[in-house]
C-alpha cells in the first residue's frame, strides 16, 4: 500500500501512463524502470502501473532476477526446447511466452548477466525471442517492467551494466522514496498494518499510543515499509492490551535515531513543521531543487512531491 504524496504521485504517474497506452497505434507500451532501496514497496508499484493499466486483465508475471543462479535465469525466461541440454525432457515455455499480451515484471534487473542482458535489449528492441536450443524466433507481446535497489547509472559507467539496455529500461522511470522520507506516511502505513494483520489474526483492533508516534516518525527505518509491517504484526502479537506502545516497540525506545530539527519546538504539528523545514531549505539554497534536497537529506523527486503537496510555490531550478 502507498499511501499520502506517494499515493498522489503513483496516481499522477498512472494517469499520464493509461493515457498515452490508449493513443498508441502499435500496442507497444513504454517499458518502466522502478527504483529504489529494499523494502519501499517496488513490487507494488509495478503491480499498480499493471492492474491500473489497459493490460489489466491479461497475466502479470515475475522474475526476481537475483533469486536464481545465473545459468537457469535464461531458460526460466526464454523456455527451452526438448533435448536442449540435459534432463530437458520436454519442451518448456519460458516467462515472456507466459507473459504474452501482458506485463513481464523483473525485480533486481541489475542482477541480470551479461549474456542475459543481451537478450533481454533483443526482446525490448524486436519483440522477439528464442527458446534455448530452438532455431525459431518467436514474436511476443508484452510489456516490460524492471526494478531495482542497485545505482544502474554507477553501473553503467563502470562497464557493469550495459547502457542501451539501460536507456531501454527506463524510458519511464519511477522513483520510490525510503520510508524515512515519507513523514506522516509512517504513522498512516503503521495504522493499515495494525488493522490488517487484526483482521489475519482475527484480534480486537488495538490503538497506537501517543508515546509511540513521534518515536516511529524518527526511526530510521533501515528496512524500509516491509520493517514497519513485520514490525507492526511483532507488536500486535505481543500486545497484552488494547494499546500498543514502546513497550511492544523496545527497539524505538533504544534507537529512535536522531530527531528532526524543527523551528520551534512548542509546535509539534507535524505538517507545519514539515513546511518550516521544506521551505527553510528552499531560501537556504535560493530555490535551488538539488541544494534544498540535500540540505533535507532527500531525493529531489521527493522534494517536488513534498512542495507539490504543500503548495509551496518553486521556481523549478535544477
Amino acid at each position: 500500500m502507498l499511501t499520502s504524496d506517494a499515493t498522489v504521485s503513483m496516481s499522477w504517474v498512472n494517469t499520464l501512463l493509461l493515457a498515452a497506452e490508449r493513443q498508441l497505434s502499435d500496442d507497444n507500451p513504454p517499458s518502466v524502470l522502478i527504483q529504489g532501496e529494499t523494502g519501499t514497496g517496488k513490487e507494488l508499484v509495478a503491480r499498480a502501473l499493471h492492474f491500473g493499466g489497459t493490460r489489466a486483465g491479461q497475466p502479470f508475471v515475475e522474475l526476481n532476477c537475483g533469486a536464481l543462479p545465473q545459468q537457469l535465469i535464461e531458460a526460466e525466461l526464454f523456455g527451452y526446447e526438448k533435448g536442449a541440454f540435459t534432463d530437458a525432457r520436454q519442451r518448456k515455455i519460458g516467462l515472456v511466452e507466459a507473459a504474452n499480451g501482458g506485463t513481464l515484471f523483473l525485480d533486481e534487473i541489475g542482477e541480470a548477466d551479461p549474456a542475459t542482458q543481451v537478450k533481454l535489449l533483443k526482446l525490448l528492441e524486436d519483440r522477439s525471442f528464442r527458446r534455448l536450443g530452438g532455431i525459431r524466433e518467436q514474436q511476443t507481446n508484452l510489456r516490460i517492467i524492471a526494478a531495482t535497489h542497485q545505482p544502474l547509472e554507477q553501473m553503467v559507467r563502470e562497464g557493469r551494466f550495459r547502457a542501451d539496455l539501460y536507456f531501454r529500461l527506463r524510458i519511464i522511470e519511477v522513483a520510490v522514496p525510503p520510508l524515512r522520507e515519507r513523514g506522516v506516511d509512517v504513522l498512516l502505513l503503521a495504522r493499515h498494518f495494525l488493522h490488517w494483520h487484526a483482521q489475519r489474526y482475527r484480534r480486537d483492533l488495538p490503538e497506537l499510543d501517543s508515546e509511540l508516534l513521534a518515536p516511529m516518525q524518527r526511526y530510521h527505518w533501515p528496512g524500509n515499509v516491509r520493517e514497519l509491517r513485520n514490525a507492526i504484526e511483532q507488536a500486535l502479537l505481543l500486545a497484552p492490551g488494547p494499546q500498543i506502545g514502546l513497550r511492544e516497540f523496545s527497539f524505538l525506545a533504544a534507537t529512535g535515531g536522531p530527531a528532526r530539527p524543527d523551528a520551534d519546538d512548542d509546535d509539534l504539528n507535524l505538517e507545519r513543521s514539515e513546511r518550516r523545514l521544506v521551505q527553510r531549505a528552499m531560501e537556504r539554497s535560493g530555490n535551488n531543487i538539488t541544494q534544498a534536497a540535500k540540505l533535507l537529506g532527500i531525493s529531489r523527486d521527493t522534494l517536488r512531491y513534498r512542495l507539490e503537496r504543500l503548495n509551496l510555490r518553486s521556481d523549478d531550478s535544477a
